[in-house]
């Protein structure tokens, strides 16, 4: 596979990106596409989805900041707006409009944002397994569940919790899978994982939706798990909203089912 890896500047350092470009030239028209991972991953999350086709496309998938080869902020600001930022430079210094953003899980987040905040750059807005608008939480699972979680998270036992959850979502995915996602979270620093999660639940993603797709010329859609039927997921908020459901899979869909996951995609992109 043809790639290659550079770095931008951006207002939290250095943001690293492997770009990989059309296989193929009956693609080089396409809308290229800017691939964000989530919580403890890297550019490289996408590669299987690459190999699996994915690679048609112009790609350009980005290292989150403080991931994989990106510098981390010296203020430790991992909010979804202030990730944005990065890949709204991103977009500027490469003069990249009517893009596709493809988020996964908390880049879901982040692409969003960016989205809200220049939809005229983002042609189609596609969310892989996203996490749902937490400030539409039931007062009850509120109090229930997202507070003692938060509680968790203030204490010496916060990777302890956090490592339940990540256990959670790998239902379903393959046991490689598994073991490198486990590896990426054991190393990552308490500062990144805690700024994500409170950005995470502070986060209104369906009003950043909302507002995205308010602006003229402007399409979402969501790639799913079956486990995210949730009250608060953002296609059951929105039930308008176009969704696939891949089936037989865990939370990192594009590693258990690369081949599935981008032809998903490419359905996604038909839509409209």
């Amino acid at each position: 596979m043809n790639q290659r890896s550079f770095f931008i500047s951006t207002p939290a350092g250095g943001l690293h990106i492997l770009e990989t470009p059309p296989a193929h030239l009956l693609h080089q028209n396409a809308p290229p596409i800017v691939l964000i991972h989530g919580m403890v991953g890297h550019a490289q999350f996408w590669d299987a989805a690459l190999e699996a086709g994915l690679n048609q496309h112009h790609t350009f998938a980005v290292d989150l900041r403080g991931h994989g080869d990106s510098t981390a902020p010296t203020n430790a600001d991992y909010t979804p707006t202030a990730c944005a930022a990065d890949i709204l430079a991103l977009l500027d210094k490469l003069k990249l409009d009517r893009t596709v953003l493809v988020g996964h899980s908390y880049g879901t987040l982040v692409a969003l944002a960016t989205a809200a905040a220049q939809p005229e750059q983002v042609a189609n807005l596609i969310l892989v397994d996203p996490l749902g608008d937490f400030t539409h939480l039931s007062t009850e699972v509120h109090e229930q569940q997202l507070v003692p979680f938060l509680a968790a998270l203030a204490t010496d036992e916060w990777r302890t919790e956090v490592t339940q959850k990540f256990k959670e979502t790998l239902a379903g995915g393959s046991p490689e899978t598994d073991q490198i996602i486990l590896s990426r979270l054991a190393d990552t620093p308490k500062d990144r994982m805690l700024g994500m999660y409170h950005g995470m639940f502070a986060f209104p993603a369906v009003e950043t939706l909302d507002r995205y797709l308010a602006a003229p010329n402007t399409q979402a859609a969501v790639i799913l798990t079956p486990a995210n039927a949730y009250p608060f997921s953002l296609h059951v908020l929105r039930p308008a909203l176009p969704a696939i459901v891949i089936p037989d899979v865990g939370h990192w869909l594009m590693m258990d089912a690369p081949a599935q996951f981008v032809t998903a995609l490419n359905d996604c992109l038909k839509l409209h």
